[in-house]
Formats: structure tokens, sequence, C-alpha cells
């Protein structure tokens, strides 16, 4: 199972230019610091932040939060994030511990 979420990419389309950042199946406290570190860069780089979720087999609380605390810091500019593709996992497990509506997911 691949680890981490991967590197942080910038794309251009008609619009804007979007920091891409695709979550891997394993998102875990062994994770974490790792995905800080891009959640990070995101941030620094003046363009919105997609969020690919479609990976996510695992994800735990520290991950969550850390995702959570990037919704609330991008929300606030001008480009809020966009979660991308959720899988039925990281619904479950945001529904679990009260994020779904943070992130945008319907019941």
């Amino acid at each position: 199972a691949e680890e981490g979420a991967s590197a942080h990419t910038t794309r251009r389309n008609a619009k804007k230019t979007m920091s891409s950042l695709t979550l891997a199946d394993i998102q875990t406290i062994e994770t974490a610091q790792e995905l800080h570190g891009q959640i990070m860069a995101a941030l620094t780089a003046p363009t919105a932040i997609r969020v690919d979720a479609s990976k996510v087999g695992q994800i735990d609380t520290a991950s969550l939060q850390l995702l959570a605390a990037l919704w609330l810091t991008a929300s606030r500019t001008d480009s809020p994030p966009i979660l991308e593709q959720p899988s039925p996992e990281f619904r479950r497990v945001a529904g679990l511990l009260g994020l779904a509506g943070l992130f945008g997911l319907g019941d």
C-alpha cells in the first residue's frame, strides 16, 4: 500500500493556477509529518488547493486534523480548497469525526 501524500504539484488551467495534493491509500499518524509539509507548501503558494482523496483506504484523526486545519485556513482566502472524489473511507471517517460538513460532504 502506498503511504503518504504525493508530492505537491502545480498545474495551470484556463482560470487559475491550482496546487494539487493527492492523498495516498494510507494516511495515518506515520505519514502525518509528510502531509503537514505538503499542506504548508500548498498554503504558501498563491493558488487554489485541490485535494484528491479518491485513493484513501485508511485515514486517521491525525491526517483529518491536518486537512481540517487546511480547510479552515484556506477557506479564509479567495481560493477555498476543493475536495475531489473523496473515497468511501474518507467520507466514513470524516462523518464519524463530525467533519463532513467542513469538507462539503453531503449525507
